[in-house]
């Protein structure tokens, strides 16, 4: 279990299911590994709105 700054915990399924959803996303994005740390910022930004919309 890891701790984000907010204190909320993630478990290895959650962190298992953002790496999926990760996948998917560089699969149709055609993302490159030299283009992923950029498009991971992204990504987690995107699902830190959609969880604030969702709660």
């Amino acid at each position: 279990m890891l701790n984000d700054e907010k204190d909320k915990q993630f478990w290895a399924l959650d962190l298992d299911a953002l790496r999926k959803a990760f996948g998917t996303y560089v699969q149709e994005h055609k993302t490159t590994a030299a283009e992923w740390g950029e498009h991971a910022k992204r990504f987690l930004e995107k699902q830190r709105v959609r969880q604030r919309e969702s709660s």
